[in-house]
């Protein structure tokens, strides 16, 4: 018998708009993860497929980023979240128009 805590992503993302609330957790995971100070200057944070994207206008926040990347998606990658981190991909400009 499993723990509800170790099935429900699996049954949240079968659900209508699931897979969009997992990648939600994991973006508040990751804001929480590097402040609000430095959250603040992240433009755009989304997961898609995996892959977390951020869009800063700060070079060396992205820079910085891009350095803590590997000890990043081992703290995003915590069983709780229910999403693998797989990569993370960050950006320097604008966030991209919807």
């Amino acid at each position: 018998m499993d723990k509800l805590g170790n099935i429900l992503p699996r049954i949240l993302r079968r659900q209508p708009g699931g897979a969009r609330l997992l990648g939600s957790q994991v973006v508040a995971a990751f804001k929480a993860l590097i402040g609000p100070d430095v959250a603040v200057l992240c433009d755009e944070v989304e997961l898609h497929s995996g892959t977390l994207l951020v869009t800063t206008s700060s070079p060396a926040l992205a820079h910085q980023l891009r350095l803590d990347a590997e000890t990043i998606l081992v703290r995003l990658n915590r069983p709780e979240l229910g999403r693998k981190v797989r990569a993370l991909r960050v950006r320097i400009g604008r966030p991209t128009p919807r």
